[in-house]
């Protein structure tokens, strides 16, 4: 194998200067002084390079290499930081948050999505109403509008007019909540609005980007064509999904066996399907190879087409990733060039996020590219390391070669993202492939096919592929350990297990001993944190009182025991959104807290009160007065909930309690007027309706 030369890897040099750069960007203040440091700083570090080169020679800098390559290494790092603080709308003085309009005038700039009845899509604000004048204003927003079942089709590109109603992105209140805010946040949405149908008026339609607005409206009518030849619903949904990346009509039940058994990056378009379109390109434009201006011509009718398809799919940074690095591949063919994988994989993320730094933090480009470095580091030594003769049985290892790679580089951050790992990974990609594959070209020829006497037969053997394929991932899912959940939050601790990964194929590399002696750091550094993680997740002693909008939930944690009391049931989403990840982080078994029960092995409880260890609560409700009371109580915590009819003054003559806690089941003009009175009386008071969780430590 020839050694790599620095000079292969010029982009991934840039690429390494330009990551650090980008996320010092994200955590630095937004705003124009900063900005305006970074420019300078880009200036200066601009000037010093110009003069080193300039007197390169004289000042004989070829004895201090290293001085013009931390100059260029520098000029990278704070010019990625100055792109990405300029991708930044609130650093405009036309952000329309800045104002306060009565009304905005926004383009519709993604594909409605229909969930119940609540239609999702993002907008770009261009005018402000101020006073009857309309003022230009710009930003992004992320509209939920409530229709009926007369409500209007809304599309990309249409201008409406809109109330001013719109709120900043919450936080995630809950422990181990998901961070909407910061998924939004860098999609450059900081703000969202929730209005209904008389609140919204169409002013222009069909104002978008022509060629985005055809693309759209095609997918449409190929999603239309596989629903109308292939009847089951689940199969539709993931023909369109699969092939053209429409994600809308897609199930929760799909979505967690796809997810569950490992192979979710079918339905995510990526390299394999950018892959299979390049290779139907390939063969149908075969006979251009025969000159150059032949090949050429090729090369930029398949980048064409790529492009075409990646922007039908919804140009996610995962199809974006494939089809630039399958683009430069074909142009560098096309003229004979040959470049270093490593350095096209580089040059694909550098052009990327020059258009835009934030698709660093999109989890499917980062996946994205690491599997991809996984397939190109691991998957030759994976390969390699067994030898099979029979043609079947090689294709067979190949594949398992390829998973295995793929896994390898994904699994830590799949960890961190998805607290799971799919241990049957390999039965259900080896499981899949064929269909896949199968589906995807006929998928691809059904969409071109005109004559109803061919689509018919084809729908149904497409629809029974996908329905087998669906259950056999649903038996896979269905199997005793078929995942491992990991909620640890920390990144350090999925940091170390890269860490190890890569010291280890290292040190058999090179045969290095210094190098087994850091990976046997890094292995006890991650055996030392992970044992202190159990052994405090073993003593903890707990309540939580989570924060939810029209609901209530208490969860009472002992070891890796718990027990929950809520009106909230666990097919519910808010369940599943808000308390589930806290309770599957913290415990191994759960037990349903109802009021009809006396007592659980954990809490106690009769009618509205509970006691956990020595913690004594009330939950102070309309079926609860005063005059039930024949003496004076003293507890840790009552917690108002149900909208009781009470005055705080008459509650505290039978109760005297450590703390009041206000949820979310109670109207807003209610919580207010009890904060004014405990305010008042100087008792302590916590709201959890739209508050970070309440937790009680009893350690």
């Amino acid at each position: 194998m020839n050694p790599i030369q620095k000079g292969e890897l010029v982009f991934l040099r840039v690429l390494l200067a330009m990551l650090p750069g980008i996320v010092t960007a994200v955590y630095l203040p937004c705003t124009l002084f900063v900005y305006r440091i970074v420019l300078v700083c880009c200036l200066s570090l601009f000037v010093c390079l110009w003069f080193t080169i300039a007197f390169y020679k004289k000042y004989q800098f070829y004895f201090r290499r290293w001085i013009p390559g931390a100059l260029v290494h520098l000029l990278v790092f704070f010019t990625s930081i100055a792109i990405t603080l300029s991708q930044s709308e609130k650093l405009k003085s036309s952000y329309f948050a800045n104002y306060n309009s009565e009304a905005l005038v926004v383009s519709v700039v993604s594909e409605p999505k229909l969930s119940n009845d609540i239609l999702r899509f993002e907008a770009r604000v261009k005018q402000g109403l101020i006073h009857n004048s309309f003022v230009p204003q710009s930003g992004l927003m992320l509209i939920a509008l409530k229709i009926t079942n007369e409500g209007k089709a809304y599309t990309y590109g249409d201008e409406l007019l809109i109330t001013s109603n719109y709120h900043e992105v919450e936080p995630p209140f809950n422990p181990y909540e998901f961070d909407y805010k910061n998924f939004l946040a860098n999609r450059g949405i900081h703000h969202q609005a929730f209005i209904n149908e008389s609140q919204i008026r169409v002013l222009k339609i069909h104002q978008g980007n022509s060629v985005i607005s055809y693309a759209l409206a095609l997918r449409r009518k190929m999603v239309s064509k596989y629903k109308e030849y292939i009847h089951n619903k689940e199969a539709s949904s993931i023909a369109s999904t699969l092939i053209l990346g429409y994600k809308a009509d897609l199930s929760a039940e799909v979505l967690s066996a796809y997810s569950k058994t490992g192979t979710m990056h079918v339905l995510s378009v990526s390299g394999m399907h950018v892959g299979i379109v390049f290779g139907v390109l390939t063969w149908l434009l075969g006979f251009m190879n025969r000159t150059k201006s032949l090949r050429i011509s090729r090369a930029l009718i398949i980048i064409s087409l790529i492009v075409f398809y990646a922007l039908i799919t919804g140009f996610s940074p995962s199809v974006c990733r494939a089809a630039l690095m399958l683009s430069i591949y074909v142009l560098g063919k096309a003229v004979n060039r040959s470049s270093n994988t490593y350095n096209l994989i580089a040059t694909s993320a550098v052009l990327l996020l020059l258009y835009n730094p934030y698709f660093l933090f999109d989890v499917g480009c980062q996946l994205s590219y690491l599997a991809v470095v996984g397939l190109v580091y691991f998957y030759p030594k994976i390969y390699h390391s067994f030898y099979v003769r029979n043609y079947i049985g090689d294709k067979i290892w190949s594949y398992i070669a390829l998973s295995c790679a793929a896994q390898l580089a994904t699994f830590p951050l799949g960890l961190y993202y998805f607290h799971q790992f799919p241990v049957y990974f390999l039965i259900s990609n080896l499981f899949i492939v064929l269909p896949v594959v199968v589906i995807m070209y006929l998928g691809l020829g059904f969409l071109f096919i005109p004559w109803q006497k061919i689509l018919e037969p084809l729908g149904s053997f497409l629809e029974l592929s996908i329905v087998w394929m669906n259950k056999g991932l649903f038996f896979i899912e269905h199997l005793p350990f078929a995942n491992v959940l990991s909620y640890n939050p920390a990144f350090a601790y999925y940091f170390l297990i890269y860490l190890i990964i890569i010291t280890t194929l290292l040190a058999f590399q090179t045969k290095s001993k210094i190098l087994i002696y850091v990976c046997l750091i890094f292995c006890l550094l991650f055996f030392s944190y992970r044992s202190s993680s159990i052994i405090l997740s073993e003593k903890q002693s707990g309540l939580t009182f989570y924060s939810l909008r029209k609901n209530s939930a208490i969860g009472f944690f002992k070891g890796r025991s718990a027990v929950l009391f809520s009106d909230l049931d666990s097919a519910d989403k808010t369940f599943s959104f808000s308390v589930n990840p806290s309770l599957q982080a913290r415990a191994d078994e759960l037990k349903y807290l109802s009021r009809q029960e006396k007592s659980n092995q954990l809490v106690f409880s009769e009618g509205n009160f509970f006691q956990f260890e020595n913690f004594k609560l009330v939950i102070w409700d309309k079926n609860l007065n005063s005059r039930l009371f024949s003496k004076h109580i003293k507890v840790n915590a009552v917690l108002l909930s149900g909208r009781p009819f009470v005055k705080l003054k008459n509650m505290l003559d039978v109760l005297t309690p450590e703390i009041i806690i206000i949820d979310g089941t109670n109207p807003d003009r209610a919580i207010n007027s009890w904060k004014k009175e405990a305010a008042t009386l100087g008792v302590k008071c916590y709201v959890v309706k739209k508050n970070p969780a309440y937790a009680v430590n009893l350690n």
